[in-house]
């Protein structure tokens, strides 16, 4: 299902049978509002994932911020941030994660799915690096009860530069592994944060109050399984809750860095 106000006739989303570089650049450019790949993984790849997954430690992002609950598998940079800067415990929290995810006899990782989505567009595609070590890529969320309006933008977030290299635009990537039968749509729209914004952000979240995007051209995508997303996470966005059932994603953020290479974390 797809919707969008008729404002800007560039504020789209396309279907493709693969991520391709023209995608990533229009992206980038803003010619795009979002990429859809139908079937990026098979059903069969899917319902083995979150067959494995029963068995995963899962974690929850910090409740004291993140309201309604996320169910995650992995860090989340968001969760070992202080005053500008990443945190010692994120690589610790990396570790563990890699060593989970290596008992659950599936063939691919979190980080391997992310990075094959992208080596046929962008063949210069690696994990971004932080101070010469490389950051994790792939976190797996369980998104049941919907997301606070926010947005995503490493360049504000973080003193500084999160990666070695500069990043000069920044998307988001997930593959949907399950799927509620209702609801667990990404809401779009095409605005981006301004300063008077901090009055609408909701005391003790990470979010922002729906009431930020008003007046504003919006894109409502109801997820598939198997389906790769891709869009630029600095415009506002959202998940609704799910009516019913499960919505789990595996994802990463990616960075066009000023050397010309996508560098990826989660």
């Amino acid at each position: 299902m797809q919707h969008s106000s008729s404002t800007d006739p560039l504020f789209v989303a396309v279907e493709s049978e693969s991520i391709t570089r023209a995608d990533v650049a229009g992206l980038i450019a803003g010619r795009l509002a979002a990429i859809r790949v139908p079937g990026l993984l098979s059903a069969a790849r899917c319902h083995a994932i979150t067959a494995a997954l029963a068995d995963a430690p899962m974690d929850r992002y910090d409740e004291s911020r993140v309201f309604p609950v996320v169910a995650k598998f992995g860090p989340a940079i968001n969760d070992h941030r202080a005053a500008g800067e990443l945190r010692d415990d994120y690589w610790d929290a990396a570790r563990a994660a890699d060593k989970s995810w290596s008992t659950l006899g599936l063939p691919d990782s979190p980080r391997e799915l992310c990075l094959a989505a992208f080596r046929t567009a962008w063949p210069d595609v690696a994990p971004g690096r932080r101070q010469g070590r490389e950051m994790h890529v792939g976190i797996v969320r369980e998104i049941n009860a919907g997301l606070q309006v926010h947005f995503d933008d490493a360049v504000r977030e973080y003193a500084g530069r999160l990666l070695d290299g500069d990043v000069v635009a920044q998307l988001a990537f997930n593959i949907y592994v399950r799927v509620p039968p209702a609801g667990g749509e990404t809401v779009l729209w095409r605005r981006r944060w301004q300063p008077g914004d901090e009055e609408q952000r909701i005391p003790g979240g990470y979010g922002f109050d729906e009431s930020v995007t008003a007046d504003t051209q919006s894109l409502t995508l109801r997820p598939t399984l198997g389906e790769g997303f891709l869009f630029d996470p600095r415009h506002y966005h959202t998940v609704r809750p799910a009516t019913d059932g499960r919505r789990i994603s595996i994802g990463c953020f990616v960075g066009l860095t000023d050397d010309g290479r996508l560098a990826l974390w989660s």
